[in-house]
């Protein structure tokens, strides 16, 4: 954490708007339906997941009334937004090439750089990380899950 910032505690306005987004979403899925445990219906999980965000969200902001509201400026002073505006950059190009250059190289690319970016470490070390991490995501989706995975132009 950098210096002089905030664990959130201080200003309650974060903590509100996502009471109001769980309660939303929690709301608006009710009219899917919960179906039963054995039998889940289309609303079960956004439901009790919104409950959760709202929930979670309720904690920091009962403590943050407590101590006082300080002003919303004062919580973002300092953050670099650099990184997270590449990430997301990233994330955009990785899910408009997925298709193309499929799941297997698209993937490798996107860990390898965001593994660079995040934490510079030698490029072996970051390359047998992206393909470890690569691998991972393809046993547990195309072998364990089936889902079906975009092969891309080279065929895999």
């Amino acid at each position: 954490m950098r210096k002089g910032a905030t664990t959130g505690e201080e200003n309650p306005t974060v903590s509100a708007v996502l009471m109001v987004f769980g309660a939303a979403v929690a709301i608006g899925s009710l009219r899917y339906g919960w179906g039963s445990l054995d039998s889940p219906g289309a609303g079960f999980l956004p439901f009790f997941s919104g409950v959760a965000i709202a929930g979670f969200a309720a904690i920091p902001f009962l403590q943050s009334l407590r101590k006082g509201w300080r002003p919303l400026r004062e919580l973002w002073e300092g953050v670099q937004w650099q990184r997270g505006a590449v990430a997301t950059a990233c994330l955009l190009l990785y899910a408009a090439f997925l298709r193309d250059l499929g799941f297997l190289l698209s993937t490798i690319i996107l860990t390898t750089y965001l593994y660079r970016m995040l934490e510079p470490t030698s490029w072996k070390e970051t390359l047998w990380a992206a393909l470890a991490t690569t691998l991972g995501f393809y046993l547990v989706f195309q072998k364990w899950l089936e889902a079906q995975l975009p092969r891309g132009l080279l065929g895999f």
